[in-house]
């Protein structure tokens, strides 16, 4: 092949271009050519022929592609090389071609004929001419003239927008962007049709070496006449730069677009605009490649371009930085003004964004608008310190003083956002500018960081106070005052946020790396140690990191390491065994916590006079150490450590829960297949559970001894004992009080349950540690293990696998039914005993929920070693659909006796005249009387309480309902209450009566009220008022607007309504604040609870409207103090005429709430508006028949001020209300007429009318 060609080449010059095109398509061949050529000699005939020829063939070629395209594709091939019938090529302008890929091609173009099989090869021939080309112009030689080459080469340049073969299109592009580069003659002649090629090519693919080429092909754009019509197109694609990817993160693309828009006018106002349009959704590169891009054209510019980058873009940003209403915004925008920011060393810049700020920037400091200063706050921090280079140095000084003037201003700012960057800033400032600011200033500013900042009242401010104190720890030269000041921030360790927490500690990181500090001087020991022991994880991590190169360092002898660590366990326990939980994470070797491990169980196990809390603190850390290793080390290498004798005395030196509790976890960690050494103390641990329900750390020993019995399989044994245990105290309560229960209740109680026989009697007998005392009552003694016993069975159950455990003990049934004998007991006693506990009445309700939910195939047979006459308990379907209905009406029906007792009572005392449930039956008081004389018959010597404080038995019945509703709201939820909405619903509404009865009378009764007093009482209707309410959601949810709503669902939103009108004069102002956040998210479903009832159709018949009266409910509440609220208001209008004192009404936060409620309403439909103003209505009536004007006229003001307002005009959609005031406004006209009337009550008749008659004129 190479011997032919070089033949051809001997032969002549047009069988070499003949034979080239046959080898173009190969890299091979491409070479051969390329050698051959440049392998010719000065005297070679190729270096004369070879241009000439080359003309004569491309002309050829481009008269035989031009036929071939008029016809459609088709040419007879041996016409290619025939020259004599080819025109003159024509020329054209230059245009946007499909053939550059482009998208956004102007509508209308003519689109070019699909190429045949005789085009593409004319156009591959074109090619290879065009590689000869190429090859000739960078002969290393230079034999070939530019003249004699220039003719083929134009001719190919001004022909480029007819080719369609990307490969012949730059492969001309390439000969010509060579032309160029060589700075060869009539080169400005070859890129009016390359350049665009080349250009739309680094846009369409966005390779960086396209970019290059461009960026080196710059000069050449220059030539081009803008202002042409013609340019249009090109004009586009430059300004696309702007936006395209590649150029924006090569240093050679911004670069370009610098060069690019100073080329002509119009070209930088398209680019600048583009650039603004695109700071609000850039990235980071991006706006930070706008801003070089920026600074490079406004450098390398004419003065002319420099002004309207100046004026007509930076000071556009400037205000845009200052006055963006999203801070996200203005940082974008700071972004792009950091390009020049940033380059203030080179001349001129200083005066320049000293000429755009100034005139902004001091005024916006100072403006009303708090975003507007935090962003000039932000600007002027990037500036600082803004000063204009040629005034003289007083101007200077004078000008710096006023920034420090509006930055110490600043600090003291009303928003809490601008004080924070204003710290953080001028801590930035003096760590850059320590050297030039007056020490006077320095002193002025720390001590207000330091003594105001510091203990601000916004967590962010604090948390900028400790970053910037951070940063500014960086300049040396701040440390000697620093010495002085940071002792005062000792504080900051307990914070109350956690982020300031842990901003303490890296400051105190930060302050352990300089030499000149000891961070002790900072923050004492005992407060590092406090703060270690019980703050959270990310503070407590940074505090060992801090104290591990003091108290157990890696680069002292063992011996001293242990020795400090022994220091550190006897100064602070909890500290020491906090710290070994972290110490591993935090720099130290497993090797030497190996060796503290042992000396920790050698100074618990030794009799050397060391104190239970030391003892205690060193087997945490132990637990701590073995955790942290077991995940590096074997188990053999801890096990090593532990012996089973080891871990049994560990157990006996514990003396507190947490203690035990880490006993517990080396024993899984070392031992986890042996634990039977452990089974009787952890038994007896699980069974002395007086006083477990409040105790915390006792719930993680006992939760640790369940997952410890579970795994080794004696969880079904503890269960059993536990049952037996409330089956014994079941027992005893039926004799004691004499209750009448179901026969299979009974039955069951009766039923012996089988234990191991070294079972031990005294379980449950005798107090633990933790016990309550001695001189307690048997009953009490007995209702606090039964306590302690259900809280396990409920923390039981919210373990999938402990569930199926206790569901599968053969005598759960006895369990079961002793929690209810048990909670029935503990309902009846709660003014028994301070000590209530709701934890037997919250096990029997999970129980209940989840036999509920156990599939139909669940019985008890199905336990190994059971069968179906041992007395099993079937978990059948029929058991299943009763026992949940049975517990919730046996716990209602309880606690609904003490409910109407309570408010049978005080209806009574105060003659309120609500008719209520007061009869009890004769074996509720003789049971009451039992108890009684039990009570003082005591056999254990104890003096029994027959009744504890007011405040106390009002929080027990709290606590009870709280629980009960819990559970109505949970099984509810799941919609697992089939019948029992009406119940539920009359027992919500009991509980808020009660809790305003009882209030209500406290309040009366104690003088010296406090409200500690009832904070925790509180506390439970904050829980309560929720469940309520969320109970009152779901069945309004279940029904529709054809469905029938209970009446009791009217009942309880009312009922609440009320208890919120209570809040603030029973319970002080500052809890009720407190109870509006709970309210809130519930006010939509009060106001639909209140307007149920005439939004459902079937309602809407005569008689049913009155549904409020002494003789269906009692009159609301919230109606009066909504009046009450009204006639104030009006009040005040008469009072600004006669100077009159007029005292504020309890009630503020009820009608911050009803306010809140009014907007919602008129957000809403215009159909709850009618419900909601027919029930005010009823109010309005109420008023009329007991002559209570007061009341009418306060309700109508809300109707015609407040719910609709004076302009309100859409009484068409208001159908009931329309209907409602048709009735009452004659009474009205009717009582006016009344000479029986006094003075005040004719005028408040006549201002309701009036009121009214401005509603009818609205309406028409």
């Amino acid at each position: 092949m190479g011997k032919r060609l070089r033949s051809s080449v001997q032969s002549s010059a047009e069988e070499l271009l003949y034979s080239a095109a046959s080898k173009i398509s190969t890299k091979t061949g491409k070479s051969e050519i390329k050698n051959l050529i440049w392998s010719a000699g000065p005297s070679s005939d190729l270096v004369s022929s070879l241009p000439p020829a080359l003309h004569l063939t491309v002309c050829q070629a481009l008269e035989s592609f031009k036929q071939s395209l008029e016809n459609g594709g088709d040419v007879d091939a041996a016409s290619v090389g025939d020259t004599k019938s080819s025109p003159s090529p024509v020329l054209k302008k230059f245009r946007r071609s499909v053939r550059l890929k482009r998208l956004d091609g102007p509508d209308g173009e003519e689109a070019h004929p699909k190429p045949g099989s005789q085009t593409l090869d004319i156009q591959k021939k074109l090619r290879a001419y065009a590689y000869v080309a190429h090859i000739c112009v960078s002969h290393p030689k230079k034999l070939f003239s530019p003249s004699d080459l220039l003719p083929p080469v134009q001719i190919l340049h001004d022909n480029l927008v007819l080719f369609d073969d990307p490969s012949l299109l730059s492969e001309v592009a390439n000969l010509c962007e060579v032309w160029w580069k060589d700075n060869l003659p009539e080169r400005e002649n070859l890129i009016n049709q390359s350049l665009p090629f080349l250009l739309s090519k680094s846009l369409t693919y966005g390779k960086k070496t396209d970019v290059h080429r461009i960026f080196a092909l710059r000069e050449a754009f220059s030539l081009f006449d803008y202002e042409d019509e013609s340019i249009e197109d090109l004009r586009l694609l430059l300004v696309r730069c702007v936006i395209t990817p590649v150029y924006l993160k090569t240093k050679d693309g911004r670069s370009f677009i610098a060069f690019m828009v100073g080329l002509n006018g119009l070209l930088l106002k398209e680019s600048l605009a583009l650039i603004r349009s695109q700071i609000p959704f850039g990235k980071k590169s991006v706006l930070e490649g706008y801003a070089d891009i920026i600074f490079k054209a406004w450098r390398g510019s004419e003065a002319s371009v420099k002004e309207e980058i100046e004026d007509g873009f930076l000071q556009g940003l400037m205000d845009g930085a200052i006055h963006a209403q999203k801070k996200l915004f203005a940082a974008s925008i700071r972004r792009v003004l950091n390009g020049f920011i940033g380059q203030r060393t080179t001349p001129g810049v200083d005066k320049v964004l000293f000429r755009l700020a100034e005139p902004l920037l001091f005024r916006s400091l100072q403006v009303a608008n708090s975003n507007v200063r935090e962003n000039a706050l932000f600007l002027l921090l990037d500036l600082f310190p803004l000063e204009d280079p040629d005034a003289t140095k007083d101007i200077k000084d004078t000008l710096l003083e006023k920034q420090f003037f509006l930055l110490q201003k600043l600090l003291m700012d009303d928003c809490p956002e601008v004080r924070g960057v204003a710290v953080e800033g001028l801590c930035r400032i003096l760590n850059l500018f320590w050297e030039v600011i007056p020490s006077l200033t320095i002193t002025k500013i720390l001590g207000k960081i330091i003594d105001d900042m510091a203990i601000d009242m916004c967590n962010e401010v604090r948390l900028s106070t400790l970053n910037g104190i951070i940063y500014l720890l960086e300049n040396p030269q701040s440390h000697e005052i620093m010495k002085v000041l940071l002792p005062k921030l000792s504080h900051v360790l307990f914070d109350p946020s956690l982020s300031v927490r842990i901003a303490a500690a890296d400051l105190l990181l930060e302050v352990i790396n300089i030499r000149s500090f000891q961070f002790n001087k900072v923050v004492s020991l005992d407060s590092l140690f406090s703060s270690l022991a019980n703050d959270h994880e990310r503070v407590a991590r940074k505090i060992t990191r801090l104290l591990i190169p003091s108290y157990f360092p890696s680069n002292l002898d063992p011996k001293e390491a242990r020795s400090r660590f022994s220091a550190l366990m006897r100064r602070s326990p909890d500290a020491g065994a906090r710290f070994c939980e972290f110490a591993l994470s935090e720099g130290s070797s497993a090797k030497s916590l190996m060796e503290l491990l042992r000396f920790s169980l050698d100074l618990v196990l030794a009799t050397n006079g060391t104190s239970s809390d030391q003892i205690d603190g060193l087997i945490i850390a132990s637990a701590n150490i073995c955790c942290c290793l077991a995940a590096e080390l074997s188990n053999k290498a801890l096990t090593r450590i532990f012996s089973a004798d080891k871990v049994k005395s560990l157990l006996n030196a514990a003396t507190s829960s947490r203690a035990l509790t880490a006993v517990l976890s080396i024993a899984s960690i070392v031992s986890p297949n042996d634990l039977h050494g452990l089974h009787d103390q952890c038994l007896f641990l699980a069974l002395e559970c007086i006083g477990l329900s409040d105790d915390l750390e006792r719930h993680g020993l006992i939760r640790k001894i369940h997952r410890l019995f579970f795994s080794c399989g004696w969880l079904g044994e503890l269960i059993g004992k536990l049952s037996s245990i409330l089956q014994s105290i079941a027992s005893r309560f039926l004799l004691k009080f004499k209750l009448d229960l179901p026969p299979q209740v009974l039955q069951s109680i009766k039923k012996k349950i089988k234990l191991p026989a070294k079972s031990s009697s005294r379980f449950g007998v005798h107090t633990s540690k933790e016990s309550i005392k001695s001189d307690k009552s048997k009953t009490e003694k007995d209702l606090c293990l039964a306590a302690g016993i259900a809280w396990q069975l409920k923390d039981l159950l919210a373990d999938v696998y402990m569930r199926k455990v206790l569901f599968q003990y053969p005598h759960f049934e006895i369990a079961f039914h002793s929690l209810k004998i048990i909670s029935q007991v503990n309902i009846e006693m709660y003014l028994r005993y301070n000590s209530f506990d709701t934890s037997s009445i919250e096990a029997l309700a999970t129980l209940a929920v989840y036999i509920h939910l156990q599939k139909d195939d669940l019985v008890m047979n199905e336990v190994p070693g059971s069968n179906a006459d041992d007395g099993s308990w079937c978990l059948n379907s029929h058991v299943k659909e009763t026992i949940l209905s049975n517990t919730l009406n046996h716990l209602l029906h309880n606690a609904e006796k003490i409910l109407s007792k309570a408010l049978y009572t005080e209806s009574k005392a105060t003659h309120s005249g609500i008719k209520l449930d007061t009869e009890m039956s004769q074996s509720v008081r003789t049971r009451h009387k039992a108890a009684a004389a039990s009570a003082s018959n005591q056999t254990d010597g104890c003096e029994f309480k027959l009744d504890i404080p007011e405040a106390k038995g009002i929080e027990n019945v709290m606590k009870m309902c709280t629980s009960i509703l819990r559970f109505i709201s949970d099984i509810k939820t799941m919609n697992l209450v089939g019948q029992n909405d009406i119940s539920c619903l009359r027992f919500a509404s009991a509980y808020a009566r009660y809790v305003l009865s009882s209030m209500g009378g406290y309040r009366r009764e104690v003088l010296s009220f406090k409200e500690d007093d009832l904070k925790e009482a509180f506390y439970c209707l904050k829980s309560s008022f929720t469940y309520a309410a969320k109970l009152l959601h779901l069945v309004l949810q279940c029904s529709s607007e054809f469905s029938t709503v209970p009446i009791e669902a009217f009942y309880l939103s009312n009922d609440l309504l009320d208890l919120i009108t209570a809040i603030e004069p029973y319970f002080g102002i500052k809890l009720a604040f407190q109870m509006v956040s709970v309210v809130k998210p519930w006010l939509p479903v009060l106001i639909l609870g209140v307007g149920c009832n005439q939004l459902i159709k079937s309602r809407e018949q005569d008689g049913e409207s009155k549904i409020i009266g002494p003789s269906r409910h009692h009159f609301p509440t919230w109606l009066a103090v909504l009046s009450k609220a009204e006639l104030h208001e009006i009040s005040k209008v008469s009072s600004e005429e006669n100077d009159d004192q007029i005292s504020e009404p309890e009630g503020s936060v009820f009608t911050k709430l009803i306010w809140m409620a009014v907007v919602m309403l008129k957000k809403g439909s215009l159909r709850i508006v009618d419900a909601i103003g027919c029930v005010i209505l009823v109010g309005v009536d109420v008023g009329l028949d007991t002559k209570d004007f007061g009341l009418l006229l306060g309700l109508v003001h809300f109707i015609c001020v407040k719910l609709l307002g004076k302009e309100f005009t859409s009484w068409n959609e208001l159908e009931q209300m329309t209907s409602y005031l048709q009735e009452i406004y004659p009474r009205i006209e009717n009582e006016i007429a009344n000479p029986c009337l006094s003075d005040d009550e004719r005028k408040k008749l006549e201002t309701a009318k009036t009121l009214l008659t401005s509603l009818c004129l609205n309406r028409g």
